[in-house]
């Protein structure tokens, strides 16, 4: 059931819903009450996500990620609606696997393979996790140094560390730091 809007509506989505015996309705546009079911998961995972975003102290900019982790999680818990079975479940007729559950948010130790490290180079970035890869056995990280999402599934956790955006911002930041006497500067980086 949707609102008829365009997204909705493409040749490719048509031939999904056939392809899976689904049937279309459509309810009033912004009458978002006709949809109620669709309406309470969106505003479950909304909820989820925005607690876990507060929970690490990440910035709101990571909200696509928390929703995204909080979807893949809830996908895995059982649900009293299908008989106590997850939803992962129902689709792939096989319990999940739950062992690499990760606390968002959390420091991570993203390893440098060997071919792209010189020898005194550090062998791994500090990170933060951000979720999992559904294709791949991999998980969503945000590398602190590079700014950037990197995909990974060499790396180690530290669940008992959260590292706030604001902090992973003062960690890449250079500062100056003067020696004796102030002519001979050196540059230093934090390290996380």
């Amino acid at each position: 059931r949707h609102d008829g809007a365009r997204e909705f509506a493409t040749n490719s989505l048509k031939a999904f819903y056939e392809d899976q015996g689904i049937e279309q309705q459509t309810t009033v546009p912004y009458a978002h009450q006709a949809n109620d079911t669709a309406e309470r998961a969106i505003r479950t995972i909304v909820t989820i996500g925005r607690s876990m975003l507060h929970h690490a102290k990440l910035d709101k900019c990571f909200w696509g990620e928390a929703a995204m982790s909080a979807i893949y999680v809830k996908n895995r818990l059982p649900s009293p609606k299908i008989e106590h079975k997850t939803p992962f479940e129902i689709v792939y007729k096989s319990k999940p696997g739950v062992k690499h559950i990760r606390v968002f948010g959390c420091r991570t130790y993203i390893l440098t393979p060997k071919e792209k490290r010189l020898k005194w180079d550090p062998k791994a970035r500090a990170g933060l996790f951000l979720g999992y890869e559904e294709v791949s056995k991999a998980y969503r990280l945000y590398d602190i140094e590079a700014g950037q999402v990197v995909i990974s599934r060499d790396v180690t956790f530290d669940e008992s560390s959260l590292v706030s955006q604001r902090r992973a911002q003062v960690m890449t930041t250079m500062i100056l730091v003067w020696t004796s006497p102030p002519s001979r500067s050196a540059m230093l980086t934090l390290r996380a």
